[in-house]
């Protein structure tokens, strides 16, 4: 994992996949919450992404964890989805972005091999926002060692 300081938007486009942090709500109109942080930001980017994110995590229901995926390219850039809440309105959940860390790591690295700080399958690049700090109320330094897990082609991006 590299730390990286800035704003991650910047990358945006020039990245293999550029996660968000989220959670799976998906309200009475049919649309995924995305109202904090990262999430919010792409949602007033892209005016689709609530309902493509909704329809994504209806796909994926009945195939295993919904914590790391993709939900579709905009302007031919993949956007995917990283959870960190079971709720929205509830804090960010350790346990949640430790699950979510190992779901990423299994799929960049060979099946089977859950701890992938130094061997990685694709040579991609990711983007992810710093997991549960800010919206999430989690303190830097619990989160840490656990994206610490994460290979080097993850970059995790602390808004400055």
């Amino acid at each position: 994992m590299i730390l990286e300081k800035g704003n991650m938007w910047d990358v945006f486009g020039k990245t293999d996949l550029f996660l968000i942090t989220t959670n799976p709500i998906i309200n009475k109109q049919g649309l995924a919450v995305m109202g904090r942080g990262i999430a919010l930001e792409a949602a007033k980017r892209f005016p689709s992404i609530r309902k493509d994110f909704a329809n994504r995590m209806q796909q994926l229901k009945n195939h295993g964890p919904l914590t790391v995926n993709i939900i579709k390219p905009y302007y031919g850039q993949m956007i995917g989805f990283f959870m960190v809440k079971d709720h929205w309105a509830e804090d960010a959940k350790l346990s949640l972005i430790e699950k979510s860390v190992e779901e990423l790591c299994d799929k960049l690295t060979p099946r089977g091999q859950r701890f992938c700080s130094t061997k990685y399958l694709h040579d991609v690049r990711v983007d992810l926002n710093f997991p549960g700090i800010g919206n999430g109320k989690l303190k830097r330094e619990d989160v840490l060692p656990i994206i610490e897990k994460l290979p080097d082609n993850v970059h995790v991006w602390e808004f400055e």
